[in-house]
Protein backbone atom coordinates (compact mmCIF):
# COMPACT_ATOMS: atom_id res chain seq x y z
CA UNK A 1 0.00 0.00 0.00
CA UNK A 2 1.10 3.47 -0.70
CA UNK A 3 0.63 5.46 2.10
CA UNK A 4 1.08 9.36 2.02
CA UNK A 5 1.81 11.48 5.50
CA UNK A 6 0.93 15.11 5.55
CA UNK A 7 4.00 15.88 8.63
CA UNK A 8 4.68 18.86 10.59
CA UNK A 9 8.43 19.69 11.64
CA UNK A 10 10.12 22.64 12.60
CA UNK A 11 8.07 24.87 11.56
CA UNK A 12 6.29 23.39 8.06
CA UNK A 13 4.37 20.96 6.39
CA UNK A 14 5.96 18.26 4.35
CA UNK A 15 4.50 15.13 2.76
CA UNK A 16 6.32 12.14 3.12
CA UNK A 17 5.54 8.57 0.87
CA UNK A 18 5.79 5.05 1.80
CA UNK A 19 5.09 1.58 0.80
CA UNK A 20 4.11 -0.67 3.44
CA UNK A 21 2.19 -4.47 3.64
CA UNK A 22 -0.76 -3.66 5.44
CA UNK A 23 -2.33 -7.01 6.65
CA UNK A 24 -6.26 -7.72 6.07
CA UNK A 25 -8.32 -5.54 8.90
CA UNK A 26 -5.99 -3.03 9.92
CA UNK A 27 -7.13 0.06 11.11
CA UNK A 28 -5.31 3.15 10.65
CA UNK A 29 -4.41 3.32 13.83
CA UNK A 30 -2.73 -0.22 13.47
CA UNK A 31 -1.21 1.26 10.32
CA UNK A 32 0.21 3.88 12.13
CA UNK A 33 1.61 1.86 14.99
CA UNK A 34 3.47 -0.08 12.24
CA UNK A 35 4.99 2.57 10.84
CA UNK A 36 6.18 4.12 13.65
CA UNK A 37 7.52 0.37 15.22
CA UNK A 38 9.18 -1.16 11.90
CA UNK A 39 9.94 2.20 9.49
CA UNK A 40 9.91 5.34 11.26
CA UNK A 41 10.19 5.60 15.27
CA UNK A 42 10.48 9.66 14.91
CA UNK A 43 6.46 9.63 13.79
CA UNK A 44 4.33 11.23 16.21
CA UNK A 45 0.36 10.86 16.70
CA UNK A 46 -1.71 10.41 19.59
CA UNK A 47 -3.91 7.20 20.75
CA UNK A 48 -4.50 5.84 24.18
CA UNK A 49 -8.02 3.43 24.14
CA UNK A 50 -7.80 1.95 20.75
CA UNK A 51 -11.37 1.52 20.87
CA UNK A 52 -13.12 4.89 20.50
CA UNK A 53 -13.85 5.87 23.88
CA UNK A 54 -10.81 8.24 24.42
CA UNK A 55 -11.13 10.27 21.62
CA UNK A 56 -6.99 11.00 21.36
CA UNK A 57 -6.69 9.63 17.70
CA UNK A 58 -8.15 11.99 15.69
CA UNK A 59 -6.57 12.78 11.93
CA UNK A 60 -7.93 13.32 8.28
CA UNK A 61 -8.20 10.12 6.32
CA UNK A 62 -8.23 10.77 2.57
CA UNK A 63 -9.56 14.27 3.52
CA UNK A 64 -12.06 13.49 5.63
CA UNK A 65 -11.75 13.70 10.06
CA UNK A 66 -11.68 10.05 11.63
CA UNK A 67 -10.89 8.19 14.75
CA UNK A 68 -7.63 6.35 13.30
CA UNK A 69 -8.93 3.21 15.80
CA UNK A 70 -12.15 2.53 14.21
CA UNK A 71 -11.44 3.48 10.55
CA UNK A 72 -10.22 0.38 8.06
CA UNK A 73 -7.58 0.70 6.14
CA UNK A 74 -9.45 0.05 2.15
CA UNK A 75 -7.47 0.38 -1.44
CA UNK A 76 -3.92 0.79 -2.94
CA UNK A 77 -3.61 4.28 -1.05
CA UNK A 78 -4.32 6.27 1.79
CA UNK A 79 -3.62 9.65 2.66
CA UNK A 80 -3.24 10.34 6.67
CA UNK A 81 -3.19 14.31 8.19
CA UNK A 82 -3.51 16.11 11.00
CA UNK A 83 -7.03 17.39 11.85
CA UNK A 84 -8.22 21.26 10.66
CA UNK A 85 -8.67 24.16 12.61
CA UNK A 86 -5.87 23.54 15.31
CA UNK A 87 -2.37 24.32 15.75
CA UNK A 88 -0.13 21.64 14.83
CA UNK A 89 2.60 20.31 17.30
CA UNK A 90 4.46 17.57 15.60
CA UNK A 91 3.17 15.53 12.62
CA UNK A 92 -0.26 14.19 13.13
CA UNK A 93 -0.32 15.86 16.79
CA UNK A 94 -2.57 19.29 17.21
CA UNK A 95 -2.86 21.91 20.18
CA UNK A 96 -6.41 20.30 21.98
CA UNK A 97 -5.92 23.17 24.48
CA UNK A 98 -8.61 25.64 22.65
CA UNK A 99 -11.12 23.14 22.57
CA UNK A 100 -11.02 22.42 26.75
CA UNK A 101 -10.21 26.48 27.44
CA UNK A 102 -13.92 26.78 25.50
CA UNK A 103 -15.38 24.41 27.86
CA UNK A 104 -13.75 25.91 30.94
CA UNK A 105 -14.86 29.37 29.77
CA UNK A 106 -18.58 27.84 29.69
CA UNK A 107 -18.18 26.35 33.23
CA UNK A 108 -20.11 23.50 31.47
CA UNK A 109 -21.02 21.54 34.58
CA UNK A 110 -24.41 20.59 36.58
CA UNK A 111 -24.70 23.14 40.08
CA UNK A 112 -26.63 20.06 42.33
CA UNK A 113 -30.03 21.17 44.04
CA UNK A 114 -30.12 20.81 47.69
CA UNK A 115 -32.55 17.55 47.87
CA UNK A 116 -32.62 14.56 45.83
CA UNK A 117 -33.65 14.51 42.66
CA UNK A 118 -34.60 11.15 41.06
CA UNK A 119 -33.71 10.52 37.47
CA UNK A 120 -36.03 8.06 34.89
CA UNK A 121 -34.44 6.41 31.94
CA UNK A 122 -37.20 8.35 30.36
CA UNK A 123 -35.82 12.32 31.54
CA UNK A 124 -32.57 10.22 29.96
CA UNK A 125 -33.58 9.92 26.64
CA UNK A 126 -33.34 13.59 25.77
CA UNK A 127 -29.91 13.63 26.54
CA UNK A 128 -28.61 10.10 25.34
CA UNK A 129 -27.11 11.23 22.43
CA UNK A 130 -25.26 14.49 23.40
CA UNK A 131 -23.78 11.88 26.51
CA UNK A 132 -22.40 9.89 24.08
CA UNK A 133 -19.72 12.63 23.20
CA UNK A 134 -15.96 11.72 23.69
CA UNK A 135 -14.93 15.07 23.40
CA UNK A 136 -12.51 14.19 20.40
CA UNK A 137 -12.73 17.67 18.62
CA UNK A 138 -13.70 16.24 15.30
CA UNK A 139 -16.82 18.29 14.29
CA UNK A 140 -15.01 21.64 15.68
CA UNK A 141 -11.90 20.15 13.27
CA UNK A 142 -14.77 20.02 10.40
CA UNK A 143 -16.61 23.67 11.80
CA UNK A 144 -16.46 26.52 9.18
CA UNK A 145 -17.42 28.81 11.82
CA UNK A 146 -14.89 28.58 14.33
CA UNK A 147 -12.64 29.50 11.58
CA UNK A 148 -14.90 32.58 10.97
CA UNK A 149 -15.73 33.44 14.53
CA UNK A 150 -13.08 32.70 17.31
CA UNK A 151 -15.87 33.62 20.02
CA UNK A 152 -18.28 30.71 18.49
CA UNK A 153 -17.79 28.14 20.80
CA UNK A 154 -17.78 25.31 18.33
CA UNK A 155 -20.43 21.62 18.39
CA UNK A 156 -18.24 20.61 21.08
CA UNK A 157 -19.04 22.81 23.79
CA UNK A 158 -22.89 23.10 22.88
CA UNK A 159 -23.03 19.32 22.52
CA UNK A 160 -21.79 19.06 26.31
CA UNK A 161 -23.59 22.01 27.36
CA UNK A 162 -26.61 20.62 26.02
CA UNK A 163 -26.36 17.45 28.18
CA UNK A 164 -25.90 19.70 31.04
CA UNK A 165 -28.79 22.15 30.28
CA UNK A 166 -31.16 19.30 30.33
CA UNK A 167 -30.46 17.58 33.25
CA UNK A 168 -33.25 17.80 35.85
CA UNK A 169 -30.42 17.64 38.72
CA UNK A 170 -28.96 20.81 37.63
CA UNK A 171 -30.54 24.09 39.86
CA UNK A 172 -27.79 26.07 37.54
CA UNK A 173 -30.23 26.55 34.22
CA UNK A 174 -30.50 29.95 33.82
CA UNK A 175 -26.79 30.90 34.84
CA UNK A 176 -25.63 28.37 32.20
CA UNK A 177 -27.83 29.55 29.22
CA UNK A 178 -26.56 33.39 30.35
CA UNK A 179 -22.59 31.97 30.03
CA UNK A 180 -23.70 30.41 26.33
CA UNK A 181 -24.56 34.06 25.48
CA UNK A 182 -20.86 34.90 24.88
CA UNK A 183 -20.20 32.07 22.84
CA UNK A 184 -21.74 33.55 19.63
CA UNK A 185 -24.21 30.17 19.12
CA UNK A 186 -25.87 32.01 16.12
CA UNK A 187 -22.53 31.93 14.45
CA UNK A 188 -23.34 28.11 13.64
CA UNK A 189 -24.62 27.70 9.97
CA UNK A 190 -25.91 24.86 10.22
CA UNK A 191 -23.99 22.90 7.70
CA UNK A 192 -24.16 19.76 9.07
CA UNK A 193 -20.30 19.13 8.64
CA UNK A 194 -20.35 18.25 12.90
CA UNK A 195 -23.33 15.64 12.36
CA UNK A 196 -21.74 14.20 9.26
CA UNK A 197 -17.98 13.67 10.76
CA UNK A 198 -18.99 13.03 14.38
CA UNK A 199 -17.60 9.14 15.04
CA UNK A 200 -20.43 8.69 17.96
CA UNK A 201 -23.15 9.86 16.05
CA UNK A 202 -23.92 12.38 18.48
CA UNK A 203 -25.48 15.27 16.55
CA UNK A 204 -23.43 18.45 17.57
CA UNK A 205 -25.91 20.63 15.11
CA UNK A 206 -29.06 19.69 16.92
CA UNK A 207 -28.33 20.93 20.24
CA UNK A 208 -27.29 23.76 18.73
CA UNK A 209 -30.39 24.50 17.14
CA UNK A 210 -31.94 23.67 20.58
CA UNK A 211 -29.62 26.03 22.49
CA UNK A 212 -30.28 28.89 20.04
CA UNK A 213 -34.09 28.25 21.05
CA UNK A 214 -33.77 28.79 24.38
CA UNK A 215 -31.49 31.81 24.60
CA UNK A 216 -34.13 32.83 21.67
CA UNK A 217 -37.32 32.17 24.15
CA UNK A 218 -35.74 33.78 27.39
CA UNK A 219 -34.49 37.02 25.42
CA UNK A 220 -30.75 35.81 25.84
CA UNK A 221 -30.28 36.78 21.97
CA UNK A 222 -32.00 38.11 18.85
CA UNK A 223 -33.41 36.43 16.34
CA UNK A 224 -31.22 36.53 13.08
CA UNK A 225 -33.30 38.02 10.32
CA UNK A 226 -31.30 35.60 7.96
CA UNK A 227 -31.71 32.22 10.37
CA UNK A 228 -33.51 30.33 6.88
CA UNK A 229 -35.67 28.59 9.72
CA UNK A 230 -34.10 26.36 10.71
CA UNK A 231 -35.13 27.15 14.46
CA UNK A 232 -38.86 26.15 13.17
CA UNK A 233 -40.48 28.43 15.60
Amino acid sequence: MRVRLKRFREGRFFTEELEIDVPEGSTVLDLLFRIKEEVDPTLSFRSMCRASICGTCSVKVNGEPKLACNTKVKGEEITIEPVDNARPIKDLVVDQDPLFFRLRQGLIRVEPRGEEVKVYPKDLLKTERASDCILCGICDSACPSLVEDRKFGGPSLFTKAYRILEDPRNRGLEESLRRLVDFNVQSCTHCNNCNLYCPKGCMPERWITLIEGMLLKRGYIQRKTEDFGFLGF
